[in-house]
């Protein structure tokens, strides 16, 4: 086997089992009830800056909020808002962003609440974000079709 078989071998492996790899977190992480949000604007300051991705528990329950918790919610039909739960009362949980200086001016109800921010990972959202344009769909495809050629390829060569 030629030098540059085996390397082209070992980087097929690496993508391949990098690709698969995250394709089951991601598959695993649904199925436990977490969803992947990807913060846009600076509300929360330095806790989820901009461009990071939010791991929220969809499991986690409404009854469960105290006050201090950074929870997400539904504001609208397509925007979903990641604050702090800064008051409890009978209406609602009022949040705030952390470098906001008001609360937000709707209570979150058990009707548009979400879940609760498990984690978050920074820089993530720039590289989703990125791979929701058309550009990154054409990389994201040509990767899959590189992948895919390149395993059939590799097969042909085995037998």
């Amino acid at each position: 086997m030629t030098k540059v078989r085996k390397i082209f071998n070992i980087a097929y492996e690496i993508l391949s089992t990098a690709v698969i790899s995250v394709g089951l977190i991601l598959a695993v992480l649904y199925l436990c009830g977490i969803r992947l949000y990807h913060v846009q604007t600076g509300s929360m300051g330095e806790l989820l800056p901009v461009g990071c991705v939010c791991f929220v528990s969809t499991y986690s329950k409404f009854e469960s909020i105290e006050t201090g918790d950074v929870i997400s919610l539904r504001a609208g039909d397509d925007m979903r808002v990641t604050h702090r739960a800064v008051r409890i009362t009978a209406e609602g949980v009022y949040t705030r962003g952390d470098a906001n200086e008001t609360d937000d001016a709707d209570p979150v109800t058990r009707g548009n609440y979400i879940g609760k921010t498990v984690f978050a990972l920074p820089y993530l959202g720039k590289v989703l974000a990125f791979l929701h344009t058309v550009r990154g769909m054409i990389l994201l495809g040509s990767i899959v079709l590189l992948l895919a050629a390149a395993g059939l390829l590799y097969r042909q060569k085995e037998e």
